[in-house]
């Protein structure tokens, strides 16, 4: 059909062209810097790194599987933005191969434009998504997928194991990631029955959770971590994007709404142009069950946990593009003449704004000679230069503040934590529950233990606060202590940097939770509790 031989044509030059321009991006992404949550995960990887243990020895909602991942890349890869950038090619690159590998069960052309298109698209949204916990656990979900797609009829119970070991480990990133990699069991088309399938799936899915928990319990963490997923997850899950307190009929009509609103920015006109074409085609059926599941668990995702940002809707962008691609297939179409094309037209359309977007950034940065602003306007910067020209061995900082750059700032000057509590956002909402008033004891007198010789706190808006219904921003016996025992020796519009004054022989610090400052080889040790 010369319709399709034009389209199929133009996709093949546009896809090639797509690649190149990906590995242009790739390479200008080098110079990014780490931004917005990605600095926490590393601070806290880099806690790990260093002997201490999540929950027991700080404070954090997320599941352990990203500091560990992060600390082992840190270990190849070096502590530096250049070695975590290798790190996340290596990665997208894993998620382009993977992607290529399961979707040739339908076409190696949109094997191949889905691979390019999302490649450009994460690469086009910025360092902002760099590294987000979605994007990470989208490489284990996408191997699950590559695994199930072999068409190899040996080891098919081996492979159902490895897909769940692959699922369990994508779990520990994000447990709902578990969701995204059932399908992938629609793939496997021979093999063991469906319920020794599932069983052989929770198997080896259970390995990798198994091995955590058994971690946690052996290092006295397994407590804390219930304490948190049981107390505090409830609390931080009933808030809105705009962190306000909701529940009852008011936060289901909150994620319905925010579900629809997401569905219509993230390409699903696309997704369901590519599944309908792919459909009426007779595209192989196991092949498109997977997609079709893919999408719709990808769709729910940011439902489960009641959170809307835009890194939430990676998985759902991954699965949109890979299901707007299957309208590239070159197979002959059922509908005669140019109509049969239209479905692809669209696609096409919408990888070549990706890689117009792609081609002015890689223009961009060569023209800029690969700088981009620093992070935050330059504030991470200026707290790590103030704390690594004062910092001794033994100095403890505690940050007052969550993703606006006090974290930042104490990873690049590698500064040791001072109490457990990374950041303080969870002091400020559902103020009037038990729990909330329990972390609040805990940080005070951890505080009175081991008090810090630098307090660093945000006071910009872009300080992420609670508002509403049961929220504050006060926290009178904290601001007493500072006032009696720190004195302010750098003030900026977005951040002030408080220094200890007191100096009798039980208030001296320890050396905290933390990072040696001289970074010897001497067995990490935490301060007395």
């Amino acid at each position: 059909m010369p319709a399709r031989r034009v389209i199929v044509a133009f996709a093949l030059l546009l896809v090639t062209a797509g690649a190149a321009l990906a590995c242009a991006a790739a390479v200008a992404s080098l110079y990014w810097r780490a931004e917005h949550d990605a600095p926490i995960m590393m601070y806290a990887a880099r806690l790990v790194a260093h002997g201490a243990v999540p929950y027991r020895d700080f404070f954090d909602m997320n599941v352990p599987g990203t500091y560990f991942l992060l600390a082992g890349a840190a270990s190849v890869f070096g502590w530096e933005d250049r070695g975590f950038r290798l790190f996340d090619l290596l990665c997208l690159c894993t998620l382009a191969l993977s992607t290529v590998v399961w979707m040739r069960r339908v076409g190696r052309l949109p094997a191949a434009a889905a691979a390019v298109g999302f490649a450009l698209w994460y690469l086009n949204a910025g360092p902002r998504l760099s590294l987000q916990r979605e994007y990470l656990g989208l490489v284990p979900v996408t191997l699950t997928y590559a695994l199930a797609a072999m068409r190899s009829s040996r080891y098919l119970a081996a492979r159902v194991g490895g897909v769940g070991l692959l699922a369990g480990t994508a779990m520990l990133i994000k447990p709902q990631f578990v969701l995204l990699a059932l399908p992938a069991l629609g793939l496997l088309t021979d093999g063991p029955p469906l319920v020794r399938r599932l069983l052989l799936f929770g198997a080896g899915a259970l390995l990798p959770i198994t091995a955590a928990a058994a971690y946690l319990f052996a290092t006295g963490a397994l407590s804390p971590f219930l304490d948190i997923a049981s107390n505090y997850w409830p609390l931080y899950t009933h808030m809105t994007g705009d962190f306000e307190p909701i529940a009852g009929l008011g936060r289901w009509l909150y994620i319905v709404k925010s579900t629809v609103d997401g569905l219509s920015v993230f390409m699903t006109p696309l997704a369901v142009v590519g599944v309908a074409a792919a459909a009426e085609r007779g595209t192989e059926r196991p092949a498109l069950r997977a997609m079709v599941g893919l999408l719709a668990a990808a769709a729910v995702y940011p439902a489960i946990a009641g959170q809307f940002w835009t890194y939430h809707w990676i998985p759902f962008q991954y699965a949109a593009i890979c299901a707007a691609s299957l309208a590239l297939e070159p197979a002959r179409a059922v509908t005669p003449g140019w109509r049969a094309a239209v479905p692809a037209i669209l696609v096409l359309f919408m990888l070549t704004g990706q890689a117009i977007t792609a081609a002015d950034q890689v223009r961009g940065a060569w023209l800029s000679g690969g700088r981009r602003p620093p992070p935050k306007g330059g504030l991470p910067d200026e707290i790590a230069t103030f704390l690594g020209e004062r910092l001794r061995p033994g100095d403890t900082v505690q940050p007052l503040d969550w993703t606006a750059g006090a974290v930042h700032g104490m990873l690049l000057a590698r500064a040791p934590l001072a109490t457990r509590f990374l950041y303080d956002f969870h002091f400020y909402h559902h103020v009037s529950t038990d729990y909330i008033q329990r972390l609040r004891r805990e940080f005070l007198l951890e505080l009175a233990q081991r008090p810090p010789r630098f307090v660093v706190e945000i006071t910009t808006e872009d300080k992420p606060w609670p508002r509403g219904r049961d929220t504050t921003r006060e926290f009178p016996e904290l601001w007493a202590r500072l006032a009696g025992a720190y004195a302010v020796v750098l003030e900026r519009p977005a951040f002030r940097i408080y220094e200890r004054v007191e100096r009798t022989p039980d208030s001296a610090g320890g050396p905290g939770v933390g990072i040696s400052l001289a970074e010897t080889k001497r067995p990490f040790r935490l301060a007395t509790r």
